[in-house]
């Protein structure tokens, strides 16, 4: 049930983005929910898991918006198997965790992103990009304690799968 909910969320997340923050974007930048998600869950559940949430749910975000399909699920898979192995290293009661986990997670995706698309032939300026994850990584920040909160009840408080 639990990850019903969380494709509902990633889902409603991508919905939100590309519509109501597409008009509340500062300075080019909107968050980026399924990124949020995928380091969280990674984090709370482990690399195998969190890559493969990161996979399905990247590959969501492509089918509802992505011109290529493939490369958010690419991205979103290595970035929450990366966010997973970490995760043993982690005090998760800290508030610090996940605002630096997500700016970290935000710029290695923009990274990421470039990669992929130079190796398919897409014409992405890793400046413009790396720029424009600026202001996408503040968005992010300022969501990620109210989304790690829901995690941290969502899968230590409830530990029964």
């Amino acid at each position: 049930m639990r990850y019903v909910i969380l494709f509902f969320a990633a889902f409603l997340g991508i919905v939100l983005r590309d519509t109501v923050f597409n008009s509340l974007s500062v300075a080019g930048g909107k968050p980026d929910f399924v990124l949020i998600m995928v380091v969280f869950f990674a984090i709370f559940r482990g690399s195998v898991q969190g890559g493969l949430m990161g996979a399905a749910l990247g590959m969501l975000e492509d089918l509802m918006t992505g011109r290529f399909i493939g490369i958010n699920a690419l991205c979103k898979g290595l970035l929450g198997y990366l966010a997973g192995v970490s995760e043993r290293n982690l005090y998760k009661n800290n508030f610090f965790v996940p605002i630096v986990a997500v700016l970290g997670a935000t710029f290695l995706n923009a990274l990421l992103y470039y990669l992929f698309s130079v190796l398919i032939g897409s014409n992405v300026g890793l400046e413009k990009l790396l720029l424009s994850s600026i202001p996408d990584a503040v968005y992010n920040m300022c969501f990620s304690p109210v989304f790690y909160a829901i995690f941290y009840n969502f899968f230590l408080m409830n530990s029964d799968d």
